[in-house]
C-alpha cells in the first residue's frame, strides 16, 4: 500500500515504525545491533527480508548511501 504524509518527519517515522514492529523486518534490525556491517548490510537484509521488488535494491541504495558519504565529507 501507499500512503501520504504531511511532512517527512511523517514519513520517516511511519518507516521506523514498520522496522521496529513488523516481524519480517525486525531481524533486519536485530542483525544491525549484532555487528551487520553498516547501512550496506542493512540494505541487504532489507532486500532479503523482502523489503523491495528491485533485485538490484541492496546494490543501487548502496551506491546511493556511498554518494551521499562521500558528498558529505568532501564538504567537511
Amino acid at each position: 500500500k501507499f500512503r501520504a504524509y504531511a511532512t517527512a518527519a511523517d514519513s520517516f517515522a511511519d518507516y521506523a515504525r514498520l522496522m521496529k514492529t513488523n516481524p519480517r523486518y525486525t531481524g533486519v534490525l536485530a542483525s544491525m545491533s549484532n555487528g551487520a556491517t553498516g547501512a550496506e548490510g542493512f540494505a541487504q537484509g532489507l532486500q532479503r527480508a523482502g523489503y523491495a521488488t528491485d533485485p538490484a535494491y541492496a546494490d543501487k541504495l548502496g551506491r546511493i548511501i556511498n554518494t551521499t558519504l562521500r558528498m558529505q565529507r568532501s564538504q567537511a
